[in-house]
Formats: C-alpha cells, sequence, structure tokens
C-alpha cells in the first residue's frame, strides 16, 4: 500500500501529468470491472446455493 502511494505521489507530480491521468483513468476502469464482476458471481452463488438448499429440501422426507 506504501509502494503505491508513493508511486501515485511521483506519478501527480509529473510534469506533464498525462501519465497520471492515463493512470488514474485505467484504475476506474478496473475498479468498476471488479465490482461489476463481483456483483455478477454473487448473484450467481446465491442462485446456486438456493438451487442446492432446494434440492437437499426435496430429498428429506
Amino acid at each position: 500500500m506504501r509502494k503505491l502511494m508513493t508511486r501515485l505521489r511521483r506519478l501527480r507530480r509529473d510534469i506533464s501529468g498525462a501519465v497520471f491521468v492515463e493512470y488514474l483513468l485505467l484504475m476506474t476502469l478496473v475498479g468498476i470491472g471488479v465490482i461489476a464482476g463481483l456483483s455478477t458471481v454473487r448473484v450467481a452463488l446465491l442462485n446456486e446455493l438456493s438451487d442446492l438448499a432446494t434440492a437437499i429440501l426435496s430429498i428429506t422426507p
């Protein structure tokens, strides 16, 4: 975490600033993708666990 903060400070001090903006946009897009992906995995996992619970309940008398 400390290395990341140091790298961000160094990028922020870059004269052109273009590199910092590009990395910021890239990190934003990756973050949005990770959040969307985890949300999709959560929904799929809940559906599978619900199906498993239904199957187990139908087995027991």
